[in-house]
């Protein structure tokens, strides 16, 4: 075995030695939920003794052994677990346990073992959210789990430097790049907190790796200025873990590697090329650099640097690599190793070699878009917990399609089969629909600790299924009373009513497929050309705001606005202006608005359209309730309403901007405007020159 490996494996299942110096776990003064014994005992010894030979197939059946005996809790059970799964690479199957977590109640864990696991299973957790690019989703989980841990006292998760600095990677790819300094200064006062107490090798290498990760990070965003100071923060720790009595020469090693591998790329990226060389060469001198892990990630810079010859030949290794490390054929890893293996064969001027790789591309590619389908679903499992989720979305997906069909075509004509073939059909919908609620009450009375996220969506999508299906059942019980006498015009009032809230619960589902949508990685294709005026138009008749009786509406176009053509995707573009025109004509609602002038007694919604060679702007601007400057962000997050009293899923907002940036353009809040409400959408004229 190799010496990092070992150490890489032994430090992971040994970590349970080291919690308190690494998370500073220990409850706040003044709680007594910790006294006596730290619960470690006979069953943590043997897992981590199996852990040490790197069969992580027998260290899962001994974990499995050890529960059913009683000798592990749940969340130790659940931390042993998702290592040997990271390990092996089955990520998505780490995703699925870390989700029990939700379920655990800090409160009642009654050992620092139990607390020490419970928070290293969260600190993975969003570690692998991170790496899977689900930032939005990181950040929620880090929070939620420090709301948890602040109820009982302990106030040092978000402060921890591993947690601060994924927390700060996460904003900076989101493009909240101030949140990512103070995340990152927060970071690194977490290193010193730890280092004016620990000194030991361990503490220093884990601290220099967070540095490097914020390096890493700040360089792929093109932010080499401020990589920078943390570049020469890793110099200083370094010469104080080469002091150490204790200092470790495989630890020294590693750090002497990353450190000038950071160096010769930033020395690079800002044209100081000798420099950049002579760093490359003492990263290429250390032990580090001669494993197989980092011959592969080093063709980073000789491709960077048209070094080509040298980066193919580092690649002939790139499948055993991935044998040896449990990658799978999916679209992350095309991205990571195949296509720049291509690349530094195409270049270097291995035409067989470039051909052999993207052969294997197209071969693996139907096989990976399997494989990223599954990834989403299992995500999409996972995030609302529910068996069959998706299997009952499809089911209503297909009834309430088969019923507005049916309304659409049948109409008024032939009325009365409509009402009794949809009154059957609900009557059963209906019934489904409250089994499936009482099963959620359960879900949630076991759950007393979930996410309020989570409650609220609940909460909210039962209320706006309900409420259409109230309506829509008792007119259908009333045309099913016999012998009842209905004129023609309480006739057509009911008919009117039944396809208005059939239109609801429709573009309820619409929504939720929109949902489903926007949180796949993929961008919209964009090859649509039209005129910014054609869409803005479009999307007021959609949205119907021209005929809302509530307000006054004014569409304002500029010269550029009918004569500017641009390349984008218009049935997409129009989707998200009308999510925003929807957003304006709710929050202006007559007992709503408050800045329209008294004489008139209603509210105004604008649409002003202009553009330039670069960017076309939509901006719809209201005079109802507004919304706070603190809440700018938050207004898109899913699932977010900040008044949980009114109607509406609090998805509407989300997805209008996840839409935008999929056509790599993107909607904000502006806040400088306080009449009300004013959204900016953004999109390029050319999304080619942003791909």
């Amino acid at each position: 075995m190799k010496k990092s490996g070992k150490i890489l494996l032994t430090s992971l299942f040994l970590v349970l030695l080291t919690m308190v110096s690494c998370t500073h776990s220990k409850p706040s003064p003044g709680t007594d939920l910790y006294t006596g014994s730290e619960g470690y005992n006979r069953a943590d010894s043997i897992v981590s003794d199996i852990g040490d030979t790197r069969n992580h197939k027998r260290v899962l059946e001994v974990i499995d052994s050890l529960e059913k005996a009683g000798e592990l809790p749940l969340v130790r059970t659940i931390f042993y677990r998702t290592i040997s799964y990271n390990l092996m690479g089955q990520y998505n199957t780490s995703l699925r346990l870390y989700a029990q977590l939700a379920g655990i109640n800090p409160k009642q864990l009654n050992t620092q073992a139990d607390l020490d696991c419970y928070i290293y299973s969260y600190n993975n957790y969003v570690r692998v959210l991170c790496e899977m690019r689900r930032y939005d989703r990181a950040l929620r989980e880090a929070n939620a789990v420090d709301r948890k841990l602040k109820s009982i006292g302990y106030n040092g998760f978000t402060d921890h430097h591993d947690i601060a600095q994924i927390m700060g990677e996460c904003q900076l790819y989101l493009g909240q790049t101030q949140l990512a300094s103070k995340s990152f200064q927060k970071s690194l006062q977490g290193v010193h907190s730890r280092l004016a107490t620990y000194h030991d090798p361990l503490d220093y290498r884990e601290c220099q790796k967070t540095m490097y990760a914020i390096v890493k990070a700040y360089m792929l965003n093109g932010r080499h200025d401020e990589a920078e100071p943390w570049v020469t923060l890793q110099d200083s720790l370094y010469a104080i873990a080469e002091k150490s009595p204790e200092r470790d020469s495989v630890f020294l090693d590693e750090m002497k590697a990353d450190i000038n591998y950071s160096k010769a790329l930033l020395a690079h990226a800002q044209g100081r090329n000798d420099e950049a060389e002579h760093a490359f060469r003492e990263y290429q001198s250390t032990r580090q650099a001669q494993l197989l892990s980092s011959v592969i990630h080093s063709t980073r810079y000789l491709m960077l640097t048209g070094r080509y010859e040298e980066a193919a030949h580092n690649y002939q290794e790139l499948d055993h690599f991935l044998k040896e490390s449990g990658y799978k054929a999916d679209f992350d890893n095309f991205g990571r190793y195949m296509i720049p293996k291509f690349r530094a064969n195409l270049l270097a001027g291995h035409i067989d070699s470039a051909l052999h790789v993207a052969t294997l591309v197209a071969d693996y590619y139907d096989s990976a878009q399997v494989r990223q389908r599954r990834i989403d679903s299992d995500l999409l499992t996972t995030f609302y917990d529910t068996e069959g989720k998706e299997r009952q979305i499809a089911e209503q997906r297909a009834k309430l399609s088969q019923q507005r069909l049916w309304s659409v075509v049948i109409g008024t004509v032939i009325f009365a089969i409509f009402v009794f073939i949809y009154m059957m059909q609900r009557r059963q919908a209906f019934k489904e629909l409250n089994k499936k609620n009482r099963e959620l009450m359960l879900a949630n009375e076991r759950a007393e600790e979930s996410s309020r996220m989570k409650t609220q969506f609940i909460q909210q999508i039962s209320h706006e299924v309900r409420t259409p299906l109230n309506v829509l059942s008792g007119f259908s019980q009333v045309l099913a009373t016999p012998d009842i006498e209905i004129s023609s015009d309480e006739l057509q009032d009911i008919s009117q009513k039944i396809v208005e809230n059939s239109n609801r619960i429709t573009k309820l589902v619409d929504k939720m497929l929109d949902l489903s949508m926007v949180n796949s990685n993929a961008n919209v294709e964009c090859s649509d050309t039209v005129a910014p005026a054609d869409i803005a138009k479009q999307a007021v008749r959609q949205s119907g705001v021209s005929q809302a009786a509530h307000l006054d509406f004014l569409l304002q176009l500029s010269p550029e606005a009918e004569t500017l053509h641009f390349v984008t995707n218009q049935k997409t573009a129009i989707k998200a202006l009308v999510l925003l025109l929807d957003n304006a004509i709710k929050f202006t609602h007559p007992l709503a608005f408050k800045h329209a002038q008294a004489e008139r007694q209603k509210a105004r919604v604008t649409l002003s359209v202009s553009g330039t060679q670069q960017h076309v702007v939509f901006v719809v601007e209201d005079t109802g309730i507004g919304i706070p400057p603190e809440q700018a962000e938050n207004i898109f997050a899913e699932f977010m309403q900040l008044d949980e009293y009114s109607d509406g899923t609090g998805i509407g907002l989300s997805i209008a901007r996840s839409l935008a940036r999929h056509m790599y353009g993107n909607i904000v809040l502006d806040t400088t405007y306080t009449n009300g409400a004013r959204f900016v959408m953004t999109l390029p004229t050319n999304p080619d020159a942003k791909s």
